[in-house]
């Protein structure tokens, strides 16, 4: 009887080692995205005269002032917005504005990091030396994982 048993245990073994079966799974997993845009301001925030800017989708900004005065600081105001799932950082902020003129922007930075969903209000702010001047500029941002 116990040989039987060891006998019948022993091909039962070598029949389920022998058995194999393979799935294939095939298909993308996505775990997260990040996405920094640039968008048009709140219109109760006010800017300044003469200058106008406009969003080139996802994260240019053109900037145009028209009839400056020299010495004369104009303002002109914008939201950068994280629409992806995971927090992102600035990795740069990029200008090229016109000789005699100076652009900076303030409420963000390189490094700063905005979480999903959020919206970081900022402001770019321009001059020129030379007085009844019209110009155009862009401001280009770029974007990373906040842990990049």
């Amino acid at each position: 009887m116990s040989i039987a048993l060891l006998l019948s245990l022993c091909i039962m073994g070598i029949g389920y080692a022998a058995w194999t079966d393979t799935i294939s799974i095939y298909g993308t997993v996505e775990t997260a995205s990040w996405v920094g845009v640039l968008s048009d301001p709140d219109p109760s925030v006010p800017g300044s005269q003469n200058i106008t800017l406009s969003v080139v989708p996802p994260s240019a900004l053109n900037v145009s002032v028209s009839n400056a005065q020299a010495n004369t600081q104009y303002t002109g105001t914008f939201n950068v917005n994280n629409v992806g799932t995971v927090p992102i950082k600035i990795k740069s902020i990029v200008f090229d504005p016109p000789l005699d003129t100076t652009a900076t922007v303030s409420g963000v930075s390189v490094g700063t990091q905005i979480d999903p969903g959020k919206t970081k209000p900022a402001s770019v702010h321009t001059s020129t030396n030379i007085g009844c001047k019209s110009y155009d500029f862009t401001v280009t941002f770029t974007f990373a994982l906040w842990n990049e």
